[in-house]
């Protein structure tokens, strides 16, 4: 497992740095993919669109998570607390770094909401994959049912990817932000539970 977890890590980071390096290539399809979804707009669903962005930003998810936390730890689960925090803070400050790194300009016509940052990579779609992400691990271990762990895991997937298609529904990110976004915060992500397991391991040795 700490060989497919760090493989994973690397092979996500591989494709992220690809994908990086080649967006400037990928603009006929940002466009087309975009205009298909503005294209696709309607009062009723853009409400909906709206609701899932809000879920999927910042403000949100980190909140929630860092309320999950201190659930986690007066029900002495500091451990996986730790986990919790340190993925969603990482993810928090990793997507404005990698912004100002990169400096993509976001679409400039159609935005429904309000932005005022670079594009690259979508925070949104960064912050939701890593922290509904380690929120559906922590649920998911507390489940004994198999099904109700492929659900909650399922459930959390389906989450990340509409939040991330609905910034592009709202018109403020190309699709290769949100496909950054996605494999940035599964490599993160990938990583803090690397690291996690490896320092389990580590103490169940020590005991």
């Amino acid at each position: 497992m700490p060989a497919t977890r760090a493989a994973l890590v690397g092979a996500l980071a591989l494709a992220a740095a690809a994908l990086t390096a080649t967006f400037g290539g990928l603009v006929t399809l940002d466009t087309a993919t975009r205009e298909w979804l503005i294209g696709r707009r309607s009062p009723d669903l853009t409400a909906v669109m709206i609701a899932l962005s809000t879920i999927g930003s910042s403000v949100v998810l980190v909140p929630l998570a860092l309320g999950v936390a201190v659930w986690l730890g007066v029900g002495r689960h500091r451990r996986e607390a730790s986990l919790v925090v340190g993925t969603t803070l990482g993810a928090w400050l990793l997507g404005p770094l990698l912004k100002h790194a990169v400096e993509r300009a976001r679409p400039e016509d159609a935005h429904l909401v309000l932005v005022n940052s670079w594009a690259y990579p979508s925070g949104h779609s960064l912050t939701s994959t890593a922290v509904l992400g380690v929120l559906s691990v922590v649920v998911s271990i507390r489940l004994t049912a198999r099904t109700a762990r492929l659900a909650t895991v399922a459930a959390g997937v389906i989450l990340v990817v509409l939040v991330g298609i609905s910034r592009i529904y709202l018109g403020v990110h190309w699709p290769t932000d949100v496909l950054a976004g996605w494999l940035i915060g599964a490599g993160w992500l990938a990583g803090c539970l690397l690291v996690y397991e490896a320092l389990e391991r580590r103490r169940l040795v020590g005991e």
